[in-house]
C-alpha cells in the first residue's frame, strides 16, 4: 500500500478506501476480521471504515457475519477472470525452459509507474533442495534486485529523479541507499545489458536480471534468482546467456506485458 499519504487523506478517496480494505483483508492470516481490529490495522476512523465495508458489501465485495466481515464471493468470481485473461500468461513456458536450463527459479517482474513499484507475477521454481522462491504479487521496491534494476536502468532520468526523492531504505546492509550509487549501478547495466544483484533485497540470494524490451519500452524484466553459495563467475556467465535469451524470447511472445500490447508474430 501506498504510504505518502497518511489514512485520513486517502479515505477521501471512497476507491483508495475500499482498495486499502481489501490489500489488508487479503494478506491477513484470518479469514475474518472486526471492524475496530481492521480499524487499528489501517489507522482509520472506525466510522468512516463502517462506511467503506458497507458499500463493499451491497456489492458483494465483501460479507459480514456476527459483526466480522470477510471476502465477498464477487471479488472472487472477478479475481478468477482476471487470473485467467492476465496478459503475461505466455510466459510460463519460457520460464520453464530457463529454469531447466540453469535449475535455478526464474521469474518474471513488471513494473507500475504510478506506485514505483515492481512484483513478480509468474515464476518457475528450481527443483533443487537449497533454492529461492520469492512472493509472488508483492509489490516491492525499485531500488533493490536484479529484476527491479534491469528496469529501473531504461526508465528516464526524471522518473528515476522522482524515484529517489521518495527515499531508497535499506532492505540489507548491502542495498543501495544512494542516488548517486544507484546511478553508477544503473549506468554499468545498460551497458552489460543485464543486472546482478547481491543480498540487495535477501540476504543469501543473488539474482541476474534482463530487461525485457518491447515497443513500449522496458516494463518488465525476467531473473534467476540463486543462492548465495552457489554462485560464482562461471554460473554468471552461463546465467547471463540463458536469461539474455529468455528475455528475447519474451519480448517477442508478450509484446509489453504490463499493458497488454499484442505480442509480435
Amino acid at each position: 500500500m501506498a504510504a505518502d499519504k497518511p489514512p485520513a487523506a486517502r479515505e477521501r478517496n471512497p476507491i483508495a478506501a475500499l482498495v486499502r480494505v481489501l490489500d489488508a483483508m487479503a494478506v491477513m492470516d484470518e479469514p475474518a476480521v472486526g471492524v475496530r481490529e481492521l480499524a487499528r490495522l489501517l489507522g482509520s476512523p472506525p466510522s468512516s471504515l463502517q462506511r467503506t465495508l458497507e458499500s463493499a458489501e451491497d456489492l458483494s465485495l465483501l460479507s459480514s457475519t456476527n459483526g466480522r466481515w470477510e471476502l465477498g464471493w464477487e471479488l472472487f468470481r472477478l479475481a478468477s477472470l482476471v487470473q485467467a485473461r492476465r496478459p503475461f500468461q505466455g510466459a510460463t513456458v519460457v520460464l520453464e525452459h530457463l529454469s531447466e536450463r540453469t535449475e535455478e527459479t526464474a521469474l518474471l517482474a513488471v513494473y507500475d509507474l504510478r506506485r514505483h513499484e515492481r512484483m513478480f507475477v509468474a515464476a518457475a521454481q528450481s527443483t533443487r533442495s537449497v533454492r529461492f522462491v520469492p512472493e509472488l504479487f508483492s509489490w516491492l521496491p525499485m531500488h533493490a534486485g536484479a529484476s527491479a534494476l534491469a528496469i529501473l536502468a531504461h526508465r528516464p532520468e526524471a522518473e528515476r529523479r522522482e524515484l529517489y526523492a521518495r527515499g531508497l531504505p535499506a532492505l540489507t546492509s548491502t542495498t543501495i541507499t544512494s542516488a548517486e550509487a544507484l546511478e553508477d549501478v544503473l549506468a554499468k547495466v545498460r551497458v552489460d545489458g543485464y543486472a546482478v544483484s547481491h543480498d540487495e533485497v535477501n540476504l543469501g540470494a543473488s539474482g541476474v536480471a534482463v530487461p525485457i524490451v518491447t515497443a513500449a519500452g522496458v516494463t518488465s524484466s525476467v531473473a534467476v534468482i540463486v543462492p548465495q553459495q552457489r554462485f560464482d563467475e562461471k554460473l554468471k556467465k552461463q546465467l547471463v546467456d540463458a536469461v539474455t535469451a529468455a528475455a528475447a524470447s519474451l519480448g517477442q511472445r508478450l509484446g509489453d506485458p504490463v499493458s497488454g500490447l499484442e505480442a509480435v508474430s
